[in-house]
């Protein structure tokens, strides 16, 4: 991103990340990284699709992209986290202001999975988002992790064994 680009970005969220309810995301592990991180990272990609796509509202839509995954884990059950954008939405409007627009795409962002279907081009994209960034931060972050907690195991059972 161009240092205008980054600055308009910052802009963009500045409220948002001074907000302590979602600081506290940065507690949150998502994707092998903290689910603060996550929605950076997800909001970044949006906001750069958007100008991209010389989308009209992307500062509405960079928004509820950094918002998509605004919950603690111990809020949604562990049977229905596929419903947590719901809560994302309540805990959403309980903090920041919300068009009906930025309410679809933080909705439908788990979408075909969820219920709520995209109706806006700001909602397909953050869903996009969503799936090129979370697959990207599972290869990068939790699959390593996984792959070396599983050698760490197996040298233990080794060493254990003699």
């Amino acid at each position: 991103m161009t240092i205008n680009k980054e600055v308009e970005f910052n802009n963009i969220i500045s409220d948002i990340l001074k907000n302590e309810e979602f600081i506290d995301l940065k507690y949150e592990i998502h994707h092998g990284i903290s689910r603060l991180d996550h929605s950076l990272n997800v909001a970044r990609l949006t906001y750069k699709t958007c100008k991209k796509l010389h989308v009209k509202n992307y500062e509405e839509v960079t928004r509820a992209a950094l918002l998509h995954d605004f919950f603690r884990t111990e809020d949604v059950p562990e049977k229905c986290f596929l419903n947590h954008p719901d809560k994302a939405v309540e805990n959403a409007k309980k903090n920041f202001e919300l068009s009906s627009v930025q309410e679809n795409i933080i909705a439908s962002h788990m979408f075909p999975i969820a219920r709520v279907t995209p109706k806006h081009v700001g909602s397909w994209i953050v869903s996009g988002a969503d799936k090129a960034v979370a697959i990207y931060e599972c290869t990068k972050y939790k699959v390593p992790l996984t792959i070396g907690a599983a050698f760490l195991f197996f040298m233990n059972v080794c060493f254990i064994q003699r």
